[in-house]
C-alpha cells in the first residue's frame, strides 16, 4: 500500500497540546540505528513537561527490549497535521501492564496537509445501495477518515445518495468487518487502459462513525500512511 501525495504541505513546529494527539491513537517509534526499525504503539496519555505514556512496542509477538535512557523518533498524525519528535525513555513499565514513559518534547515538528490524509490502498468491499437493490462488488482505491473513493463497474448511485460501505480491515490480528454509512459525492469514470473496461469512479463522504469504531479506522489509516 502506498501514499498519495498531498497538494500541498506546509511545515511548522508546534506543542503536543496544540495538536490535539488522541488517547488510543497508533503512534510509530523509530529506533536510531541503522536499520531505523518502526513499531507501532498506542497513546496511553500525556502530562505536560512530564512524560508521554504509551504501550510497549511488541516483535514478533513478544515485547521488544527496551532500555531506559534509548531514543525514539515518534511519529503520528492528527486531522490533517503529521507530527514527530525525537523523547527518550524514561521508563520502562511492566505493571500493572507493559508500557513505556517517554520524555515530554518542548516542542514538536508539524506538517499540516491542507486536506484530508488519504491512504492508498486496493480493498475489496461491497456497496448496498438504499433502494433495495442487490449489492455491488467494488474496490477501495483510496480512504481516509472522512470518506472513500470506489471503483465499480456498475453505477451504484447519483449524487446524494446514501448508500452502505462494507470492508474488512485487520485490526489486532483480526479481520473485523465495517459497515459505514455514507453519501455520493462525485461520479465519473476511468479507463483501466488501452482496450481495457471503463470503470465507474465514485467518491464517498462519510457519515462520521463513533466511538470505538472511528479509533480503528482512523487508527488503521494513519498505520498504511507511516508505512510509506
Amino acid at each position: 500500500m502506498s501514499r498519495s501525495t498531498p497538494i500541498e504541505k506546509q511545515a511548522g513546529t508546534s506543542d503536543l497540546y496544540s495538536v490535539k494527539i488522541g488517547i488510543g491513537d497508533i503512534v510509530q517509534l523509530q529506533d536510531f540505528s541503522a536499520a531505523k526499525q518502526r513499531y507501532y504503539v498506542k497513546l496511553i496519555g500525556y502530562l505536560n513537561k512530564k512524560s508521554v505514556l504509551v504501550s510497549h512496542p511488541v516483535q514478533d509477538g513478544k515485547l521488544l527490549f527496551v532500555k531506559k535512557g534509548e531514543s525514539f523518533l515518534v511519529r503520528g498524525f492528527s486531522g490533517t497535521k503529521t507530527y514527530e519528535f525525537t523523547a527518550d525513555v524514561l521508563n520502562v513499565c511492566l505493571a500493572p501492564y507493559p508500557y513505556l514513559h517517554l520524555s515530554f518534547p518542548p516542542q514538536i515538528s508539524t506538517i499540516n496537509m491542507r486536506s484530508a490524509l488519504r491512504a492508498k490502498i486496493r480493498l475489496v468491499c461491497s456497496i448496498q445501495p438504499n433502494k433495495g437493490e442487490a449489492a455491488i462488488a467494488a474496490t477501495i482505491e483510496d480512504m481516509s477518515i472522512s470518506g472513500a473513493r470506489i471503483h465499480s463497474r456498475l453505477e451504484f448511485g447519483r449524487l446524494g445518495d446514501e448508500i452502505e460501505l462494507s470492508f474488512r480491515l485487520p485490526v489486532e490480528g483480526e479481520e473485523l468487518l465495517f459497515i459505514v454509512p455514507a453519501i455520493i459525492r462525485n461520479v465519473g469514470s476511468v479507463s483501466e487502459g488501452v482496450g481495457e473496461e471503463t470503470l465507474v469512479l465514485t467518491g464517498l463522504e462519510f457519515h462520521q462513525p463513533d466511538g470505538y469504531e472511528r479509533t480503528l479506522l482512523q487508527n488503521f489509516i494513519y498505520k498504511q500512511l507511516a508505512d510509506n
